[in-house]
């Protein structure tokens, strides 16, 4: 490692960290939905119990949809956390600056894409399916998530071209 050795070193932990709860995060909700569709009948009945003379069969839809939302924020998480361990580990290794980390910049901007986007179904999961019982949210558009997804993807663009310079410049010496 060279120069900022320390941030690259806490960057690693932290990621590593991440990755392993966010493993934890997406087999609990891929049990919950497993165990949603064998045990349908305990979970029309606890969504009748939180809002009786409520509709079960929407309510049950809904709790559906939500754990489908958990699932693919948390696939969407895994892969970028990958990304990001990559790209960490070759800025520990002192060559961050190689193709494959353009590539894996993008992949970076598709995730947290995907991400920002998620937000409209647990939106409309609130508003759809009121048995759930939740607050109904606005549609929450963050700045700054939407500002993080342009700045990754023009970072790629960034590293794509700066590795296309380093090489010719290599070239030429």
């Amino acid at each position: 490692m060279k120069h900022g050795d320390r941030l690259v070193g806490t960057s690693r932990v932290i990621v590593a960290a991440a990755r392993v709860a966010n493993r934890v995060f997406l087999g609990g909700v891929v049990l919950g939905f497993a165990l949603s569709l064998v045990f349908a009948g305990p979970l029309g009945t606890w969504v009748g119990q939180t809002e009786p003379g409520g509709d079960v069969v929407t309510g049950v839809m809904g709790v559906r949809l939500l754990l489908l939302v958990g699932v693919a924020m948390g696939v969407a998480t895994d892969r970028l956390l990958s990304a990001l361990r990559a790209v960490v580990e070759t800025a520990r290794s002192g060559d961050p600056f190689v193709a494959v980390n353009a590539r894996r910049l993008q992949t970076i901007g598709w995730c947290l894409l995907v991400q920002q986007l998620l937000d409209a179904p647990v939106w409309l999961a609130a508003r759809l399916f009121p048995a759930l019982k939740t607050e109904t949210p606005g549609l929450d558009v963050s700045a700054g998530g939407w500002l993080a997804v342009l700045m990754v993807f023009v970072l790629s663009r960034v590293f794509a071209a700066g590795t296309v310079m380093r090489d010719e410049l290599a070239g030429t010496v």
